[in-house]
């Protein structure tokens, strides 16, 4: 078997997997030398690894090391109200009577309403949004209902037209923000070690 060229991308994708089914972490210790031994890849890569995930804010970093994200449901609740606003600027900028293509739940034709805006700092700041959102999308799906189904009520709001989407949209991310602490009380005892 040859060497590993790239263990630091392996590293980054297996974390943010991991991070992601974990659901809320709320300050636990990842442990670079069970992280390492568990990925089987050296220290020196789960260290680069954590390091950027700090950088994304998805994770924290103390003085003693490495901690999962914590999360407040006011936080969540301004991650939806700012997703929410991101989406409604890009609509507003996309040209008419252009679906996403391919959109088949809720996140998929949101991003793609970002995509058509046109604005890479929307896109930029909606990827970010969603990532930060990630390890509670599990719970969010269990309060809030099926993506799939959101999806196809959000693309069929879409075909309708304007007025018909933003309200599907308001509704969407509403429920959300209105139900941020029943999500995160769900990640919370769903939560897993990473």
């Amino acid at each position: 078997m040859g060497r590993d060229r790239d263990p630091f991308e392996r590293t980054i994708d297996a974390l943010r997997q991991r991070l992601v089914a974990a659901g809320p972490l709320q300050g636990a210790p990842l442990l670079i030398n069970l992280l390492a031994a568990d990925l089987g890849v050296s220290q020196t890569p789960v260290r680069e690894a954590l390091a950027w995930l700090a950088g994304e804010s998805l994770i924290g970093r103390t003085r003693s090391g490495y901690v999962g994200a914590t999360h407040e449901a006011e936080d969540l609740a301004h991650s939806y109200e700012l997703a929410l606003l991101l989406v409604l600027a890009a609509f507003r900028r996309r040209p008419a009577g252009v679906a996403p293509a391919g959109a088949n739940d809720a996140n998929a034709v949101l991003a793609g309403v970002i995509d058509q805006g046109g604005n890479r700092a929307f896109s930029r700041a909606f990827a970010r949004v969603q990532t930060e959102l990630a390890p509670l999308a599990v719970d969010e799906a269990a309060v809030c209902g099926d993506a799939a189904e959101e999806g196809a009520r959000l693309a069929s709001a879409l075909g309708e037209g304007g007025p018909s989407f933003v309200r599907a949209v308001r509704r969407h991310y509403q429920r959300r923000i209105e139900r941020s602490a029943d999500i995160l009380a769900h990640g919370l005892l769903r939560r897993s070690r990473i």
